[in-house]
C-alpha cells in the first residue's frame, strides 16, 4: 500500500510541476517511473532511455536548479539524477514544492 501511495504521490508532483513550468514558459517534462521522477528540461519531446535524456539542457536545468534552492526546495544538483518522493511528502509539503516551481520557473525563463 505505501508503494502505491509513493507513485501516486510522485504522479501528482509531477503534474504539478509540469503545469508550474508551463505557466512560466519554461520547457520541461517530468517523466515519472514507479515512486520516481526525473526533470528533463529543454523541448525534448518524449523521454523513452537514457539516450532521450541526454538531450536535455543542462544550462536550463542549472537555473532551475538554482532558483528552486534559493526557493528553498533541494533538488538534484544533477540533470540526470531523479526525485525521490517520500511519505514525509504531504499534500501540503507537495504544494508547496509546486508554489516554489511556479516562481523558479519564472526566474529560470530569465
Amino acid at each position: 500500500d505505501v508503494y502505491i501511495e509513493l507513485m501516486a504521490r510522485a504522479r501528482h508532483l509531477s503534474s504539478l510541476l509540469r503545469d508550474a513550468c508551463a505557466s512560466a514558459g519554461f520547457a520541461a517534462s517530468f517523466p515519472v517511473v514507479g515512486t520516481l521522477l526525473g526533470i528533463v528540461c529543454g523541448d525534448v519531446g518524449n523521454v523513452r532511455d537514457f539516450d532521450d535524456a541526454k538531450r536535455t539542457d543542462e544550462q536550463q536545468y542549472a537555473a532551475f536548479f538554482q532558483a528552486m534552492l534559493a526557493e528553498g526546495v533541494a533538488m538534484a544538483p544533477g540533470a540526470y539524477e531523479a526525485i525521490f518522493v517520500g511519505m514525509a511528502h504531504t499534500t501540503d509539503v507537495i504544494n508547496q514544492i509546486a508554489d516554489a516551481a511556479h516562481r523558479a520557473a519564472a526566474v529560470a525563463v530569465g
